[in-house]
């Protein structure tokens, strides 16, 4: 890993002297990695582009996967969607596979020897720069599924705040909220562990500051802040899972086709205080869910005894949509919340939830 400001001109040198056959995967208007691109050209090395609009589908890496000549080097400029499919990208062609509808019939990803993989996120929020899975739509199954393996490890993570300052105000909400969300999910998990604690519990104040200044004075100290906070949700996530806010983003990710940082951040709010209802029997989680809604409260002052209510004024405040604005229905609220109990990430939750729970937190939400 390399990470501060500036560290983005770095990449070239971390490259083979010879020319590189270089799979470059950016976002759809390629702006945020135009420098970095510009910086590769001009080292002479051989460069295929793919642009990524938004979460890959199965036939979009398929058809990226057609269009490779053995690459010596995959390298992914991008938020976590593009990072995602740079990831899947070179798993996939180490191995010589396309993608089928049905991820249980690949073998195992394992590592890779002849392809590099290189990423640099232009987004702070998924942490997609340190894990090893790829989130990948299936529209077939209406559904966003992971496949995992070591082959989806990055072997090199340039992580430059400068980047990350690129995107567009709405962008920088979503995948902030993201982050804050992973590592608060992440620290209060039923998996967690001391080291996946040991990375959250700092990040969590300082992730909430630091999404409150980008928004409202960013500085490069408050980048690097929120840049430092994925990283650590992703690291952390890893090791411990995450929680019910993240289970029901993907499936109304899927379902609804809407942004996953704003997914998330419409969900934690009710999600934390659904966790902290039914975690009076577990006073280590109810802990360290408190620590959570405290963290919340001193960096958004609360208007009630709620300590959620500042968070929740400036969400609502800085324009994150409701549920019902990316389309939800309340006549899909009992199937998707049936669905999201069942969610791999619904399983590290803080703690058990009944689906009337998840209907609440929707029901919230929307």
């Amino acid at each position: 890993m390399h990470f501060g400001a500036g560290k983005a001109t770095d990449l070239p040198g971390l490259l083979p002297d010879a020319p590189a056959r270089i799979l470059f995967v950016q976002g759809a208007s390629g702006h945020a990695a135009a420098g970095v691109l510009a910086a590769l050209r001009a080292a002479g090395h051989d460069i295929t582009l793919v642009s990524c609009s938004g979460e890959p589908s199965v036939d979009a890496v398929n058809a990226a996967l057609a269009q490779l000549d053995d690459p010596t080097h995959v390298i992914a400029c991008g938020g976590g969607a593009v990072i995602d499919m740079g990831k899947a990208l070179a798993a996939l062609a180490e191995h010589g596979l396309t993608l089928p509808m049905d991820f249980a019939t690949l073998p195992p990803l394992t590592a890779r020897r002849n392809i590099r993989l290189l990423v640099l996120p232009t987004t702070a929020g998924t942490g997609a720069e340190v894990t090893a899975n790829a989130v990948i739509d299936v529209p077939a199954k209406g559904a966003k599924i992971s496949i995992r393996g070591a082959a989806l490890i990055p072997d090199i993570a340039v992580i430059d705040p400068l980047l990350a300052q690129t995107a567009p105000a709405g962008v920088v909400l979503a995948s902030g909220l993201d982050a804050v969300t992973q590592v608060i999910e992440s620290y209060t998990s039923c998996a967690a562990t001391p080291f996946s604690m040991a990375l959250c519990r700092p990040a969590i104040p300082l992730g909430l500051a630091a999404l409150r200044q980008v928004i409202e004075t960013p500085d490069i100290g408050a980048w690097e802040n929120m840049c430092w906070t994925s990283l650590s949700s992703g690291l952390a996530l890893a090791n411990s899972g995450l929680g019910a806010a993240h289970g029901l983003a993907s499936v109304l990710g899927a379902q609804l086709g809407a942004p996953h940082g704003a997914l998330c951040g419409r969900l934690l709010i009710p999600t934390l205080r659904v966790n902290l209802e039914y975690s009076r029997e577990t006073p280590e989680i109810q802990d360290r869910i408190t620590y959570c809604l405290q963290a919340i409260s001193d960096a958004f002052a609360p208007a009630t005894a709620d300590p959620l209510t500042g968070f929740e004024a400036w969400v609502n405040a800085k324009g994150l949509p409701r549920l019902s604005e990316m389309g939800l229905s309340q006549d899909r609220i009992a199937a998707l919340a049936e669905l999201g109990s069942k969610a791999s990430s619904s399983q590290k939750n803080a703690v058990p939830l009944p689906v009337q729970a998840y209907e609440a937190i929707l029901q919230e939400a929307f």
